[in-house]
C-alpha cells in the first residue's frame, strides 16, 4: 500500500476520523507514515497545551509569503467553461497535487496560532505599580472562603484594585465590591464581582487611607442598591 497522504495524517492528528481500515493497520506498520503522524500529533498537542514551550515565538512575515505563494491560484485560461477531451483526468491530477500544499498550509497556520497566543503570553501585561494589598478573610458565616485585594497605580495616577475571591455562590444572588471605612461608617461601592475576580478602578480624589478596607458582599437581586449587610470576606489595605 502507498503511504499515506500529508492531508490525511494532518487531519488525523487533530482527531479527525478520517483513516480507512488498512490505513490503519499501514499506519501501524510503516515507520515513515507513523513519524509523520507523531509530528503533527506534537504540533496538535503543543497548539492545545497551556504549558507550552515559551520560547517559541511567531512565525516571520515571510513565512506567511510562501504559504500564500503556493495556494495562490494560477491565471485562467480564457478556455475556462469548456472542458477538452481528458481534462477530467487532469482535473484530478490536479487535485492530488494540491493535497501537498494544503497539508503544508494546515500546518502552517497551526503553527502560527501556536506561535501567536505564545507571543500573547510573553507580551508584558499593561498595568501600574503595586501600591498596597490585601488579605480578605471569611466573616463568620462564610468560613471557608478567602480573598485578595491589589490596589496598582498608573503612570498616569490612575488607580486600580484588583479583587479575586474563592467562596461558594448561592442562587439568586451576586457580589458587590465595596471600600469602607475602619468603623464601618463610611462605604464606597466599587461595582459587582462577576467570577472569581474582578478589576475595579478606584474613584478619582478617594483617600483609601479612609477607605482602606476592602469588602465584598453577598447581595440579592432585589435591586436595592446599599449594602445587604452580609459580607462574605473583608480585609484592610497595608502599603
Amino acid at each position: 500500500m502507498p503511504h499515506i497522504d500529508d492531508e490525511t495524517l494532518a487531519l488525523h492528528a487533530l482527531g479527525e476520523d478520517v483513516l480507512e481500515p488498512e490505513q490503519r493497520v499501514h499506519l501501524e506498520g510503516c515507520p515513515a507514515c507513523a513519524r509523520t503522524a507523531q509530528e503533527l500529533a506534537s504540533v496538535v498537542t503543543v497548539a492545545r497545551s497551556r504549558e507550552a514551550d515559551p520560547e517559541l515565538v511567531p512565525p516571520a512575515p515571510e513565512v506567511w509569503e510562501r504559504v500564500r505563494a503556493e495556494v495562490a491560484p494560477t491565471d485562467v485560461p480564457a478556455t475556462a467553461g469548456r472542458r477538452a477531451p481528458g481534462d477530467e483526468v487532469s482535473v484530478r491530477r490536479a487535485r492530488r497535487a494540491w493535497q501537498p500544499v494544503a497539508a503544508a498550509a494546515c500546518i502552517a497556520l497551526v503553527l502560527g496560532v501556536v506561535g501567536g497566543m505564545l507571543w500573547e503570553r510573553r507580551a508584558p501585561e499593561p498595568g501600574g505599580t503595586t501600591v498596597a494589598t490585601a488579605a480578605l478573610d471569611p466573616l463568620p458565616d462564610w468560613q471557608g472562603s478567602s480573598g485578595e485585594a491589589v490596589v496598582t497605580e498608573a503612570a498616569d495616577g490612575q488607580r486600580q484594585i484588583v479583587v479575586s475571591l474563592d467562596a461558594p455562590v448561592p442562587d439568586g444572588t451576586y457580589r458587590e465590591v465595596w471600600l469602607l471605612t475602619p468603623d464601618v461608617s463610611g462605604l464606597v461601592s466599587l461595582g459587582v464581582l462577576e467570577g472569581d475576580e474582578g478589576s475595579f478602578d478606584v474613584p478619582e480624589g478617594l483617600d483609601l487611607g479612609a477607605y482602606p478596607v476592602v469588602d465584598v458582599s453577598e447581595e440579592p437581586l432585589d435591586g436595592d442598591p446599599a449594602h445587604s449587610g452580609d459580607s462574605v470576606v473583608r480585609g484592610s489595605l497595608t502599603a
